[in-house]
Protein backbone atom coordinates (compact mmCIF):
# COMPACT_ATOMS: atom_id res chain seq x y z
CA UNK A 1 0.00 0.00 0.00
CA UNK A 2 2.64 1.95 0.84
CA UNK A 3 4.63 1.61 -2.36
CA UNK A 4 2.10 3.44 -4.89
CA UNK A 5 1.99 5.86 -2.54
CA UNK A 6 5.70 7.11 -2.82
CA UNK A 7 5.57 6.33 -6.76
CA UNK A 8 2.44 9.18 -7.07
CA UNK A 9 4.54 11.41 -4.74
CA UNK A 10 7.99 10.80 -6.89
CA UNK A 11 6.11 11.24 -9.91
CA UNK A 12 4.36 14.52 -8.76
CA UNK A 13 7.62 16.02 -7.69
CA UNK A 14 9.00 15.23 -11.03
CA UNK A 15 6.00 16.39 -13.02
CA UNK A 16 6.85 19.90 -10.89
CA UNK A 17 10.40 20.31 -11.55
CA UNK A 18 9.98 19.41 -15.43
CA UNK A 19 7.59 22.01 -15.78
CA UNK A 20 9.25 24.80 -13.56
CA UNK A 21 10.56 27.36 -16.15
CA UNK A 22 14.16 28.21 -16.56
CA UNK A 23 15.66 31.51 -17.44
CA UNK A 24 15.41 30.40 -21.02
CA UNK A 25 11.73 30.65 -20.58
CA UNK A 26 11.53 33.82 -18.75
CA UNK A 27 11.21 37.34 -20.18
CA UNK A 28 10.76 39.53 -16.94
CA UNK A 29 13.49 42.79 -16.76
CA UNK A 30 12.60 42.95 -13.08
CA UNK A 31 13.06 39.28 -11.85
CA UNK A 32 16.71 38.53 -11.26
CA UNK A 33 16.12 35.05 -12.40
CA UNK A 34 15.12 35.53 -15.68
CA UNK A 35 17.74 35.88 -18.93
CA UNK A 36 16.60 39.22 -19.44
CA UNK A 37 16.95 40.76 -16.04
CA UNK A 38 18.31 44.16 -16.29
CA UNK A 39 19.16 45.88 -12.59
CA UNK A 40 18.40 49.56 -14.27
CA UNK A 41 15.22 48.65 -15.55
CA UNK A 42 12.47 51.39 -14.74
CA UNK A 43 15.53 53.86 -12.45
CA UNK A 44 15.94 56.76 -13.47
CA UNK A 45 18.84 59.76 -13.09
CA UNK A 46 18.51 62.42 -10.66
CA UNK A 47 15.68 64.47 -12.25
CA UNK A 48 13.85 67.57 -11.03
CA UNK A 49 10.08 66.42 -11.54
CA UNK A 50 7.23 69.16 -10.38
CA UNK A 51 3.76 68.39 -10.06
CA UNK A 52 1.12 70.48 -9.21
CA UNK A 53 -2.57 70.53 -7.58
CA UNK A 54 -5.01 72.67 -6.84
CA UNK A 55 -6.43 72.51 -2.74
CA UNK A 56 -10.22 71.41 -2.66
CA UNK A 57 -11.63 71.32 0.98
CA UNK A 58 -14.71 68.58 1.39
CA UNK A 59 -14.68 68.39 4.76
CA UNK A 60 -15.26 65.61 7.16
CA UNK A 61 -18.51 64.83 6.54
CA UNK A 62 -17.50 62.83 3.72
CA UNK A 63 -14.53 61.29 4.96
CA UNK A 64 -12.13 63.66 2.95
CA UNK A 65 -10.39 66.95 5.06
CA UNK A 66 -8.46 67.73 1.61
CA UNK A 67 -8.27 66.59 -1.89
CA UNK A 68 -6.07 67.62 -4.21
CA UNK A 69 -6.87 67.86 -7.70
CA UNK A 70 -3.74 67.70 -10.58
CA UNK A 71 -4.32 69.70 -13.74
CA UNK A 72 -1.58 69.13 -16.60
CA UNK A 73 -2.34 72.25 -18.32
CA UNK A 74 -1.17 74.03 -15.06
CA UNK A 75 -3.78 76.12 -15.12
CA UNK A 76 -5.90 77.05 -12.14
CA UNK A 77 -8.23 79.57 -10.62
CA UNK A 78 -7.63 81.90 -7.77
CA UNK A 79 -7.09 79.07 -5.09
CA UNK A 80 -4.69 77.16 -2.74
CA UNK A 81 -1.95 75.26 -4.67
CA UNK A 82 0.39 72.24 -3.82
CA UNK A 83 3.86 72.15 -5.22
CA UNK A 84 5.64 68.59 -5.04
CA UNK A 85 8.67 66.86 -6.31
CA UNK A 86 7.81 62.87 -6.71
CA UNK A 87 11.76 62.09 -6.00
CA UNK A 88 12.48 61.39 -2.55
CA UNK A 89 15.33 61.52 0.38
CA UNK A 90 16.82 64.50 -2.16
CA UNK A 91 18.28 67.81 -1.26
CA UNK A 92 15.24 70.56 -2.94
CA UNK A 93 15.49 74.36 -3.49
CA UNK A 94 12.25 75.53 -4.78
CA UNK A 95 11.98 79.13 -6.19
CA UNK A 96 9.19 80.97 -6.03
CA UNK A 97 8.88 84.80 -6.88
CA UNK A 98 11.13 86.19 -3.86
CA UNK A 99 11.25 83.43 -2.13
CA UNK A 100 12.80 80.21 -1.24
CA UNK A 101 11.45 76.67 -0.24
CA UNK A 102 13.71 73.55 0.88
CA UNK A 103 10.93 70.79 1.78
CA UNK A 104 9.44 68.21 -0.54
CA UNK A 105 6.45 69.69 -0.94
CA UNK A 106 5.17 73.14 0.19
CA UNK A 107 1.69 74.97 -0.59
CA UNK A 108 1.18 78.73 -1.61
CA UNK A 109 -2.33 80.36 -1.92
CA UNK A 110 -2.86 82.66 -4.72
CA UNK A 111 -6.26 84.12 -3.67
CA UNK A 112 -5.63 87.47 -4.17
CA UNK A 113 -2.63 87.38 -6.50
CA UNK A 114 -3.19 89.05 -10.09
CA UNK A 115 -4.56 86.88 -12.82
CA UNK A 116 -0.87 85.72 -15.07
CA UNK A 117 1.69 83.55 -15.66
CA UNK A 118 3.78 82.34 -12.74
CA UNK A 119 6.86 80.93 -12.68
CA UNK A 120 8.65 78.24 -10.20
CA UNK A 121 12.39 76.73 -10.43
CA UNK A 122 13.03 73.67 -8.44
CA UNK A 123 16.47 72.73 -8.34
CA UNK A 124 16.90 68.86 -6.68
CA UNK A 125 20.32 66.83 -5.19
CA UNK A 126 21.39 63.93 -4.68
CA UNK A 127 23.69 61.02 -4.74
CA UNK A 128 23.40 59.28 -8.45
CA UNK A 129 23.13 55.60 -9.35
CA UNK A 130 26.24 55.99 -11.05
CA UNK A 131 25.76 52.07 -11.81
CA UNK A 132 22.64 52.71 -13.86
CA UNK A 133 24.12 56.41 -14.98
CA UNK A 134 28.02 57.00 -15.29
CA UNK A 135 27.23 60.32 -16.56
CA UNK A 136 24.80 61.39 -13.70
CA UNK A 137 26.27 64.51 -11.39
CA UNK A 138 23.24 63.92 -9.05
CA UNK A 139 22.08 67.73 -10.11
CA UNK A 140 19.13 68.74 -11.83
CA UNK A 141 17.16 71.45 -12.50
CA UNK A 142 13.47 71.79 -13.64
CA UNK A 143 11.41 75.77 -14.72
CA UNK A 144 7.67 75.60 -14.53
CA UNK A 145 5.50 77.86 -15.95
CA UNK A 146 1.65 77.85 -14.65
CA UNK A 147 -1.08 80.42 -15.01
CA UNK A 148 -3.95 81.69 -13.17
CA UNK A 149 -6.92 82.77 -15.04
CA UNK A 150 -10.15 83.68 -14.10
CA UNK A 151 -13.31 80.87 -13.39
CA UNK A 152 -14.61 81.55 -16.61
CA UNK A 153 -11.71 80.60 -18.95
CA UNK A 154 -11.29 77.65 -17.05
CA UNK A 155 -11.88 74.20 -19.42
CA UNK A 156 -14.33 72.72 -16.94
CA UNK A 157 -16.62 75.47 -17.46
CA UNK A 158 -19.24 76.28 -20.07
CA UNK A 159 -21.55 74.45 -22.21
CA UNK A 160 -21.13 70.65 -23.29
CA UNK A 161 -22.72 68.62 -26.02
CA UNK A 162 -23.33 64.90 -25.67
CA UNK A 163 -25.37 62.35 -24.67
CA UNK A 164 -27.00 60.39 -21.39
CA UNK A 165 -26.23 57.19 -20.85
CA UNK A 166 -29.76 56.52 -19.27
CA UNK A 167 -32.13 59.19 -21.18
CA UNK A 168 -32.80 57.97 -24.55
CA UNK A 169 -32.48 61.65 -26.83
CA UNK A 170 -30.31 62.84 -29.84
CA UNK A 171 -27.37 65.08 -28.40
CA UNK A 172 -28.50 67.88 -26.19
CA UNK A 173 -26.62 70.90 -24.60
CA UNK A 174 -25.94 71.23 -20.59
CA UNK A 175 -24.12 73.71 -19.22
CA UNK A 176 -22.50 75.18 -15.88
CA UNK A 177 -21.42 78.63 -14.70
CA UNK A 178 -20.82 80.63 -12.22
CA UNK A 179 -22.84 83.81 -11.82
CA UNK A 180 -21.80 86.93 -9.41
CA UNK A 181 -25.42 86.93 -7.57
CA UNK A 182 -28.59 86.28 -7.60
CA UNK A 183 -29.69 88.45 -10.33
CA UNK A 184 -27.10 86.02 -12.48
CA UNK A 185 -25.29 88.28 -13.96
CA UNK A 186 -22.18 86.72 -15.58
CA UNK A 187 -19.24 86.52 -13.29
CA UNK A 188 -15.75 85.37 -14.57
CA UNK A 189 -15.14 84.97 -10.90
CA UNK A 190 -16.17 82.27 -8.06
CA UNK A 191 -20.29 82.97 -7.28
CA UNK A 192 -22.90 81.15 -7.65
CA UNK A 193 -23.15 77.74 -9.75
CA UNK A 194 -25.66 77.10 -12.41
CA UNK A 195 -26.47 74.25 -14.40
CA UNK A 196 -29.14 74.44 -16.99
CA UNK A 197 -30.87 71.17 -18.81
CA UNK A 198 -29.10 68.62 -16.48
CA UNK A 199 -32.23 66.21 -17.01
CA UNK A 200 -32.63 67.37 -20.99
CA UNK A 201 -36.02 69.00 -20.09
CA UNK A 202 -34.08 72.77 -19.89
CA UNK A 203 -34.47 72.72 -16.25
CA UNK A 204 -32.06 74.89 -13.85
CA UNK A 205 -30.82 73.84 -10.96
CA UNK A 206 -27.72 75.60 -8.49
CA UNK A 207 -24.95 73.96 -7.18
CA UNK A 208 -25.15 73.69 -3.12
CA UNK A 209 -21.40 73.31 -2.36
CA UNK A 210 -19.58 73.60 -5.63
CA UNK A 211 -15.40 73.57 -6.21
CA UNK A 212 -13.88 74.42 -9.57
CA UNK A 213 -10.28 73.35 -10.99
CA UNK A 214 -9.22 74.23 -14.71
CA UNK A 215 -10.45 69.95 -15.59
CA UNK A 216 -12.78 69.09 -12.53
CA UNK A 217 -16.14 70.84 -11.18
CA UNK A 218 -17.07 68.77 -7.56
CA UNK A 219 -20.52 69.65 -5.96
CA UNK A 220 -21.27 68.09 -3.08
CA UNK A 221 -24.99 68.10 -1.39
CA UNK A 222 -26.04 65.47 0.69
CA UNK A 223 -29.97 65.39 0.37
CA UNK A 224 -32.76 63.70 -1.54
CA UNK A 225 -33.64 66.89 -3.33
CA UNK A 226 -32.46 69.13 -6.19
CA UNK A 227 -29.07 68.48 -7.81
CA UNK A 228 -26.84 66.02 -5.46
CA UNK A 229 -23.51 64.56 -5.33
CA UNK A 230 -22.17 66.04 -8.98
CA UNK A 231 -18.63 65.42 -10.51
CA UNK A 232 -18.03 66.79 -13.88
CA UNK A 233 -14.25 65.90 -15.49
CA UNK A 234 -12.80 67.22 -18.30
CA UNK A 235 -10.50 65.86 -20.07
CA UNK A 236 -7.86 67.94 -21.89
CA UNK A 237 -6.20 65.54 -24.62
CA UNK A 238 -9.30 65.00 -26.50
CA UNK A 239 -11.72 68.10 -25.41
CA UNK A 240 -14.24 65.22 -23.43
CA UNK A 241 -16.02 65.97 -20.45
CA UNK A 242 -17.66 62.78 -18.13
CA UNK A 243 -20.37 64.05 -16.10
CA UNK A 244 -21.99 61.76 -13.00
CA UNK A 245 -24.63 63.45 -10.56
CA UNK A 246 -27.57 62.75 -8.84
CA UNK A 247 -30.74 64.85 -8.88
CA UNK A 248 -33.10 63.42 -5.96
CA UNK A 249 -32.14 59.75 -5.93
CA UNK A 250 -32.33 59.20 -9.86
CA UNK A 251 -28.63 58.33 -11.34
CA UNK A 252 -27.54 60.36 -14.89
CA UNK A 253 -24.18 59.92 -16.56
CA UNK A 254 -24.02 62.59 -19.16
CA UNK A 255 -20.62 61.64 -21.67
CA UNK A 256 -19.86 64.16 -24.54
CA UNK A 257 -17.56 67.43 -25.62
CA UNK A 258 -17.18 71.00 -24.71
CA UNK A 259 -18.77 72.65 -27.09
CA UNK A 260 -18.35 76.84 -26.23
CA UNK A 261 -17.74 79.06 -23.26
Amino acid sequence: MRLPLLFILCASLLFITNCKPDKEDCFDPTNPQCKNYDPCYGQKPVTADIELSQRIELGAIIGENVVYITDHDNIFPKSQIRFHCPLDNAKYTWILGSETITSQTFERHFFDSPFDTYTVRLIVEKIPNKSCFPADNGIDTLTLKFKIVKVCELAAVGVFKGKWDNIQSDSALISFRTFFDGTLTDSCNTGISRYTNLQNKGDTLFGSKTYVSNSEVINYYPGTLGLGNLNLKYQDSNSTVHIDYFIGTKHYVFRGRKYSN
